[in-house]
């Protein structure tokens, strides 16, 4: 499930002495209360404390190794190692070292795409009851493009190996799934689908991008769209409601998130990639372009599975203090400064670059992550 997501299932949990309700339901009432989730930027010292093979609770598919490591070139504005996050309506890269304004009154979220940073923004940094949403490509060079889709209240999804944004509408009470080519500004699809959508709350259905599909979160089944041909169908490999795919993955969660399971599985052939049984409360995001999977208890520590090697690194602090570059190593902006941790290796190292206070602050609903979004 999303981090998002996964925070609203453990506001339920919390609130109530039952299991908490499906994810349908509980999405439902995010929505109807209009709840926020808040980045926190207070994050702890980022110290490895294990490198190990495959840990307690992990296992893998049989025959998994067959699967590419599915990398992805790095999304601008990067050269290829550095840190993208928003603050305020700055845009910083390479770990803070470069720098771009967008002319707007705040920033909603980002998404790396293949040709660069794609900035959702508006009249205020909220998504729920925001007004209309209005897009900006930022290039590797650091040029503003603006892009000429504007949205109220959707979910839009993006693949970081291509550069196109997909969204759906509603017109004449018939949902249309939309795909429009950022780097050239068109609109290449649009295709009429049918299934009704009441459930969330949104302008129209949720959405997630992975190569030549769209994935249509409708009320009844998760719908799959092929833009490039038109063809409609549905998959049963990815559960109904909220589609959060990354590099062609999904994560499917069963029972309580207080000692339940969490799969990553690919969403064309079904495979389950990894397993995780959590022993207390967990749950499991994807990185941008799916090579890693996160257990973001909240235990003052969280897993980072290599999900093609089977094995995980073990960090201090929470999960939802930090995001990923577009090469895949997470960071943190700490004391004004960005620290970055290897993926790879685990060390981390901090930025020498000062960050400096947005409107003389650094408030956490200012400081975006690249590639975080935030639906409720």
């Amino acid at each position: 499930m999303t981090e998002r997501l996964s925070t609203l299932l453990h506001d339920e949990a919390s609130a109530l002495a039952v299991p908490p309700p499906p994810a349908h339901d509980v999405l439902v009432r995010g929505r109807t209360l209009r709840r926020h989730r808040r980045l926190r930027t207070g994050a702890a010292v980022v110290t490895v404390v294990a490198v190990l093979g495959v840990g307690l609770g992990l296992g893998l598919a049989t025959g998994g190794g067959d699967h590419d490591a599915r990398g992805i070139d790095p999304a601008g504005p990067s050269t290829g190692h550095g840190a993208v996050f928003s603050l305020g309506t700055t845009v910083y890269w390479d770990g803070g070292e470069q720098h771009v304004a967008i002319d707007d009154k705040a920033i909603k979220s980002t998404y790396y795409t293949s040709a660069g940073l794609l900035v959702r923004h508006g009249n205020n940094n909220s998504s729920d009851g925001g007004g209309p949403q209005r897009f900006s490509l930022v290039t590797p060079d650091g040029a503003v493009k603006p892009v000429s889709v504007v949205t109220e209240e959707s979910v839009p999804g993006v693949d970081p190996t291509q550069p196109y944004l997909a969204y759906t509408e509603v017109k004449d009470d018939q949902v249309q799934v939309v795909v429009h080519d950022v780097s050239t500004d068109e609109e290449v699809a649009r295709v009429t689908m049918p299934g009704s959508f009441e459930w969330g709350g949104w302008s129209g259905p949720p959405v997630a991008l992975s190569g030549d599909t769209v994935y249509v979160g409708t009320d009844d089944v998760m719908r799959t769209v092929d833009w490039r041909t038109g063809e409609i169908g549905e998959t049963d490999t990815v559960p109904g409601g909220y589609p959060d795919i990354d590099g062609g993955r999904a994560v499917v969660s069963s029972g309580d998130p207080k000692g339940g399971t969490a799969r990553v599985v690919d969403v064309e052939t079904g495979d389950t990639l990894l397993t995780v049984q959590f022993d207390a409360y967990g749950y499991l995001t994807l990185s941008p372009d799916g090579r890693f999977a996160v257990n973001g208890a909240e235990d003052g520590s969280f897993d980072v599975y290599d999900i093609e090697a089977g094995t995980h690194l073990t960090f201090q602090g929470q999960a939802y203090d930090y995001g990923w570059s577009p090469d895949g190593d997470l960071f943190t902006v700490k004391a004004q400064h960005v620290v970055t941790c290897s993926t790879a290796s685990g060390e981390c190292t901090t930025g020498s670059v000062e960050i400096p206070k947005e409107g003389g602050g650094m408030a956490p609903d200012d400081l975006r992550y690249g590639n975080q979004t935030f639906e409720s």
